[in-house]
């Protein structure tokens, strides 16, 4: 039996944040950014469940999911929320950061709090795989596999469910 895998790489899969990686206790990067890229390969359901048409599924309901996920973090400072170095406090229009000796502020707008212990273009691929195949688990998807690269040829990928 075939499969059909659907590839999506849209040069507007894309988002520009900043972060920075905890590498030790003791050696972190300092605050920076990226232009992230983002590819996402959508296995379809076997061929006898694809539309009777010779097609799975418009690409555009995919695109725009993906994009305005993208959207969401476009712009925008990446904390990683569960690591135990980072501490936070919300007041009405900022949240205050310190980690180890850094202490930054940021207007609570700007600035999104993702579940991981590090914000690694690891994390990043799980969190949008995760969310993806989520979401397009209604149409029959089998899986959802999401490479993000933070410069071109240097990125990871997480394939869900596996």
């Amino acid at each position: 039996m075939s499969t059909t895998t659907l590839h999506l790489a849209k040069q507007n899969f894309k988002f520009s944040a900043a972060h920075f990686l905890i590498f030790d206790e003791k050696h972190a990067e300092k605050l920076h950014g990226h232009n992230y890229q983002v590819k996402v390969d959508i296995k379809a359901p076997a061929d006898e469940a694809q539309h009777s048409e010779g097609y799975f599924m418009d690409f555009n309901v995919f695109k725009k999911y993906i994009k305005a996920a993208l959207d969401r973090w476009d712009e925008i400072v990446l904390l990683p929320e569960k690591h135990p170095d980072m501490k936070f406090k919300k007041t009405d229009k900022s949240l205050e950061v310190t980690f180890r000796d850094r202490f930054y502020v940021f207007p609570l707008n700007e600035v999104i709090l993702l579940p991981v212990t590090n914000t690694s273009v690891e994390n990043l691929s799980r969190l949008l795989a995760e969310d993806f195949y989520k979401e397009f688990a209604q149409y029959g998807v089998q899986l959802v596999s999401v490479t993000v690269e933070e410069t071109a040829g240097q990125g990871a990928s997480t394939t869900v469910p596996r």
